[in-house]
């Protein structure tokens, strides 16, 4: 942590001031784009044209009842995006998942249930994320990538596309002989989209003192279909020291 750092200036810092106290920050452990900037707040690096999308999810799941950390300045200087936030205190289900009980392993699941829920009660037309509308989606990029607010004959297409190649040379040959009227018969995947983390992995849901869960890390939110959030969370490698009383959990 910055030793000149003071939470209490933190509005009256000009920009060049709070990137040098960000800069003179220890960095997390595992999260290198991440600085610990005091015991209360931590700072995040971010391309600038990302920055925004994080913040409208961030402050979007705040107002749904979600535990999320609080946005409390952004800054963009010199090329560089920097969020600081408040410093959740707790420890990741990926720390921790080991040593929890089967009765709070049900609470947690239980918690995330609802915010899950509470999610999906907001929905879109168009897909990708709040502010920009990019697909930032792990599982919808690829070299081209889709339009910004993609309508759901996009994404029923893309997803097509990909379950179906087998290599360059035949699926060019492939669109060659579809007609674009053809292209646009493909029912899609859902006639709307749901608000989604879209990240849900033991990393970025943290667990406090008094056992409430916080999901963290709202960098890939966004409107996606409603199983999105179900394959989010298979991205996450199962650490190899968990036994196979916490792989079952």
């Amino acid at each position: 942590m910055s030793p000149d750092f003071h939470d209490d200036l933190l509005q009256h810092y000009s920009e060049a001031e709070l990137v040098h106290h960000i800069r003179a920050s220890p960095r997390h452990a595992t999260t290198p784009r991440v600085f610990l900037l005091s015991v209360t707040l931590l700072a995040k690096h971010y391309e600038p044209p990302l920055i925004e999308d994080m913040v409208k999810a961030t402050e979007a799941a705040r107002r749904l009842g979600i535990r999320a950390p609080c946005i409390k300045r952004t800054i963009i200087y010199e090329g560089s995006a920097f969020c600081v936030m408040e410093r959740i205190q707790g420890a990741t289900l990926e720390e921790i998942w080991t040593r929890l009980s089967w009765f709070m392993t049900i609470k947690i699941a239980l918690q995330l249930r609802h915010f899950v829920h509470l999610l999906r009660s907001v929905t879109s037309s168009v897909a990708g994320s709040l502010a920009t509308g990019q697909c930032l989606s792990f599982w919808l990029e690829d070299r081209y990538g889709l339009p910004a607010r993609s309508r759901p004959e996009d994404i029923a297409y893309f997803i097509q596309f990909w379950m179906n190649f087998t290599s360059i040379r035949k699926a060019m040959k492939a669109a060659k002989q579809v007609s674009v009227n053809a292209k646009r018969q493909i029912s899609p995947v859902a006639r709307t989209f749901v608000l989604t983390h879209h990240d849900l992995a033991p990393r970025n849901l943290v667990l406090d003192s008094s056992g409430q869960l916080w999901l963290i890390d709202w960098d890939y939110a966004g409107f996606y279909p409603i199983y999105f959030e179900y394959a989010s969370l298979q991205n996450f490698h199962t650490p190899k020291d968990w036994n196979l009383f916490a792989r079952l959990r």
